[in-house]
């Protein structure tokens, strides 16, 4: 073959390749497979703003961005939030063509009208024709450590921004074409230029063009990669080239010769290059990958590709967005040969073929490959159920509803339930040394030996006909697990064994046995010992997350693995001795699900084997999307850390605020509510959050997935609200997010206020009692001056002074009147006549302490009129105070109970009921709500009728009347969020 037909070759080879995913050269090197890497895929349907997905970068705080050509979409691995021209002023084009992260963590955006962007904290500012930048479109841009830019342009060359002006680089300078497509910054600091015509170096000021006098294929250059080596690849119309001094040649001939539109070095030193025609390719130790988009990649048409901080690959196509992981589980689907991704049993047998069974058929991996044996050769069924090696060859199949089967290069033998099977669902198979096969059914265990079949049931001592699993021990007993316990075989005899006071153990999944006879028996309550029929359980109380354990194997770590409905399970076998003997409380585990590579946590137990240890030392698992698979060896390299937590957003008083570091609220301020998110793009609906106020709250609150927090009737002061995350089952994260802010104070919270009212009132006090005094003595120098020239006038001065002592006597009582009216003033709302908020929080707090140590039942309202606003807005503010009195004369009317009637502000009102059982205050309150609905408005307001949602708290459980409020005040929140008019706790 010629070296022209054996390219052609290659080339075709790649093509299928590309399409169906598969690696280009044979398994066995050490990287995985890119057919074992796990794929994940979004497009408009889950929330991108378009499809093409032309860019894509990573900022410091965590957060992935995408551009596409409907906007900037900002991802925190729950939900996209775009950014464009409805939303962001400063924008004037949605078409994103590239960002790019600066040093100071900025992130830089250019689009396709020629703008560029600058985002930082929650501010974006504009570069654009008004600065002088052109108005061609922007291919690419470098963001340099000086604040300035280099600019690729479309159809204008290259421009050099240094913050105040921009210089122009054109054809006429030396370029080989104004056309740009790409730039790169060398090791040097000289500037790589990709044109339409070739490539340009800029180094101080100086343009040099290379092209195909240099080596490279004429025609255009759409992607560079400068490394900090020097080196320099160039992806072109043709291929990929590396540079070699100042020439250009071919960078592998294993690399398909197509247009290559990304390059991307990653942390492994794989190089990832995406092209027009064959998709995602990688290059690694010399090994070439291609990933197609028959083998999930959204379009072969790559535009964007990064690295995130955990590993994780993102392809932006035409079609979509792409993630590739390399986890710890890798899983084969039906993308990758097998018959359904319903996996239910496998074993690998000494030949090393891998058997595996699915609810479509019976599969064979061998060299990387599978093939697929169905009711099409043979077999009754194509529903597996349990597999086992035979003697002397083949396999013996277990089928859903065909009974079993024996198969070696084709159909050997078949015994259903009318040749004497017990049963025709068989979910356990054995064969003995001696050759004595034992098949468990759904409907009893049947034993072949000899050519003689005899069938195990209830009556014979199992304790259930539904057998699940099958193990012939080293000693010749055969162990027996139904759906009811277990049971012991010797001989003919049948001992069921008495695991009840397991914690209830009823189904016995499977067994694994130790050279010592010691067996480890898979159960629905967790893992038992029996060794030497003393029985000891590792369950939930003894430090496993699940009560289920479907299948144990133990690797060549000495570590268990346990499949489960939530995933795998890792303990180290030392440890559950431990705890087996009593030496140790509980064990540590390592849990593995779909963060962890698994297309579906959920694994299929009851079918034997479903879990299997390969004599390459991996572990194979039957789960219910796939055929899962795990080295341990490699798991070191997967060390996953906390994800660092955000605070998204702040609304105070359900009004989004701006974020800043230090936040000032106004007084009165009643609800304040936190938003956030842990950075984290593996596992993130699972990941767990906790916060602190300080100065509120006195540890941590923990929310579990819950992305938010609520605080309501903070009193004015200082805070800092914290958020940390942690990923399910991992330790909480060091990355906090927080955020400070003050409530400030009314006027009369304040204490200078209360300072000056004290002084105030001394100093009255003081001036009326010099005044006294001067009257007093001005009373004695006329009684002596009387005394000294009228006896007589005695009794005149006499009766003066006594009308004086009236005089004095009236204006205390005046005063005091003054007093009392001012304390109503202090606890009265003055316009409904009902206790005011400082009044109810008094008499709250007293109760609620009273309360706490009596053990008296406590209950607080909120009732809040609906859509209040709407009368204030439809009818006038007169009809709104006209319903604030009516709902008031109609509680003082209705809710006789309440020991306490407030108007706790605006149109919200509380009542505090003490003594009564909770069940009949809400029964009080859903009368209050009906007797509220039935108030006649037509006096001020035609045609209003007025409605309450009320929130409802108890005492129970609760340590401050703050977290009371708050608990009202959250039910009352859920009220008017289902539909108003109701009463919620």
């Amino acid at each position: 073959m010629g070296q022209g037909q054996a390219r052609v070759a290659r080339w075709l080879a790649w093509a299928l390749a590309g399409l169906l995913g598969l690696p280009a050269l044979p398994l066995g090197a050490a990287p995985r497979s890119l057919n074992e890497y796990s794929r994940d895929v979004w497009t408009t349907r889950q929330g991108l703003p378009h499809n093409l997905v032309s860019a894509i970068a990573q900022t410091p705080e965590g957060y992935l961005w995408f551009g596409t050509w409907e906007g900037l979409a900002r991802y925190n691995g729950l939900d996209f939030r775009t950014f464009d021209r409805g939303n962001v002023p400063a924008l004037e084009d949605n078409g994103v063509r590239v960002l790019r992260v600066a040093a100071d963590g900025a992130l830089w955006m250019g689009t396709s009208r020629g703008g560029i962007y600058r985002h930082a904290g929650e501010e974006w500012t504009a570069l654009t024709t008004r600065q002088g930048l052109g108005q061609d479109e922007i291919m690419d841009l470098i963001p340099l450590a000086d604040g300035g830019l280099w600019i690729a342009t479309e159809s204008a060359g290259v421009d050099r921004y240094d913050g105040r002006s921009f210089r122009h680089f054109r054809q006429a300078d030396g370029l080989p074409s104004d056309v740009m497509y790409c730039v790169a910054l060398g090791a040097d600091g000289a500037l790589w230029a990709g044109t339409t015509h070739g490539l340009a170096r800029l180094r101080e000021g100086h343009v040099e063009a290379f092209g195909t006098a240099q080596g490279l294929p004429p025609g255009p250059v759409f992607s560079l990669l400068a490394e900090a080596d020097g080196s320099l690849l160039v992806g072109t119309e043709q291929g990929l080239y590396r540079r070699e001094g100042e020439r250009f040649v071919p960078a592998s001939a294993e690399l398909p010769r197509d247009t290559t539109t990304r390059l991307l070095r990653g942390r492994d030193g794989a190089l990832w290059i995406g092209t027009v025609n064959y998709g995602l390719l990688r290059w690694l130790d010399g090994r070439v990958e291609a990933l197609g988009s028959l083998a999930g990649l959204p379009n072969n048409r790559v535009a964007a590709l990064l690295e995130d901080r955990e590993g994780s690959l993102w392809v932006g196509t035409n079609g979509g967005l792409l993630r590739l992981r390399d986890a710890p589980f890798a899983t084969y689907t039906v993308e990758h040969g097998l018959s359904d991704d319903y996996v239910r049993t496998l074993f690998q047998a000494d030949d090393g073929v891998l058997w595996v069974g699915t609810s479509r058929g019976l599969n064979r991996y061998v060299d990387g490959h599978f093939s697929v044996l169905t009711r099409a050769d043979g077999l009754p069924g194509d529903s597996i159920l349990s597999l086992a090696p035979a003697r002397g060859g083949g396999v013996w199949i277990g089928t859903y509803a065909n009974g079993l089967v024996r198969w070696n290069g084709g159909v050997k033998a078949v015994r259903d339930i009318d040749s004497g099977l017990a049963g025709n669902q068989v979910r356990a198979i054995v064969e003995t040394r001696d050759g004595t096969l034992w098949v468990g059914t759904t409907r009893g265990l049947s034993r072949i030996e000899d050519g003689k079949l005899r069938n195990f049931g209830v009556a014979d001592g199992l304790p259930r006909d539904y057998v699940m699993s099958l193990h012939v021990a080293r000693d010749g007993r055969v162990w027996v697990g139904t759906s009811n316990g277990a049971a012991l075989i010797t001989g003919e005899r049948v001992q069921a064994l008495d695991l009840g006071g397991l914690d209830g153990v009823e189904d016995v999944f499977g067994f694994v046995e130790d050279p010592d006879g010691t067996l480890w028996i898979s159960s629905d309550r967790g893992l038992v010992r029996d060794r030497g029929g003393q029985r000891r359980l590792i369950g939930r109380r003894q430090g496993l997350p699940v009560d289920a354990v479907f299948q144990t194997v133990e690797d060549r770590e000495a570590h268990f693995w346990l499949t489960t409905n939530r995933g795998v399970l890792r303990l180290a076998r030392a440890e559950a001795e431990a705890v087996a003997d009593g030496h140790l409380a509980r064990v540590q585990v390592d849990s593995f699900a779909e963060a962890d590579g698994m297309a579906s946590a959920q694994c299929n137990g009851v079918s034997n084997p479903a879990a299997w240890l390969g004599r390459e030392g991996r572990v194979w698992v039957a789960t219910a999307k796939g055929l899962a698979v795990v080295d341990p060896a490699r798991l070191s390299g997967f060390a996953r850390h906390a994800p660092p937590a955000i605070i998204e957003e702040v609304s105070v008083d359900e009004r989004s605020v701006p974020l800043r570091p230090q936040l000032e609220l106004p007084p009165g301020t009643r609800k304040l509510e936190l938003r956030f998110a842990g950075l984290s793009y593996l596992m993130p609906q699972k990941i767990r959050y906790r916060y602190r106020l300080e100065g509120f709250d006195s540890d941590w609150v923990e929310r579990g997935t819950q992305r938010f927090a609520q605080f309501t009737n903070l009193g004015p002061g200082n805070y800092r609200f914290r958020v940390g995350a942690a990923n399910p089952g991992g330790d909480w994260g060091e990355e906090e997010a927080t955020l400070s802010f003050r409530i400030r104070p009314y006027v009369w919270q304040q204490p200078l206020f209360w300072t000056a009212a004290v002084v105030a009132a001394l100093l009255g006090l003081l001036g009326l009692y010099r005044l006294r005094v001067r009257q007093l003595r001005a009373s004695e120098r006329r009684l002596r001056d009387l005394v000294d020239r009228r006896t007589q006038d005695l009794s005149e001065q006499t009766r003066r002074l006594i009308e004086a002592n009236v005089e004095k006597g009236g204006l205390l009582s005046r005063l005091r009147e003054q007093s009392e009216a001012f304390e109503r003033q202090a606890r009265e709302d003055a316009l409904t006549g009902l206790a005011n908020r400082r009044h109810f929080d008094e008499r709250l707090a007293a109760r609620f302490a009273q309360c706490l140590s009596s053990g008296e039942p406590l209950v607080l309202a909120l009732l809040d009129i609906d859509h209040f606003k709407r009368i204030n807005d439809g009818w006038s503010h007169a009809a709104g105070d006209a319903a604030l009195r009516l709902v008031a004369r109609t509680l003082q009317r209705e809710a006789g109970g309440a020991e306490v009637i407030a108007r706790y502000g605006g149109e919200e009102f509380a009542l505090l009921y003490v003594g009564q059982d909770p069940a009949s205050v809400r029964a009080e309150l859903e009368r209050l709500r009906e007797a509220i609905a039935a108030c006649d408005c037509s006096g001020f307001a035609a045609g209003l009728t007025l409605s309450v949602s009320i929130g409802v708290s108890d005492q129970g459980g609760l340590a401050h009347p703050e977290r009371m409020v708050s608990r009202a005040d959250t039910r009352l929140y859920e009220a008017k969020n289902t539909g108003r008019n109701r009463v919620c706790g």
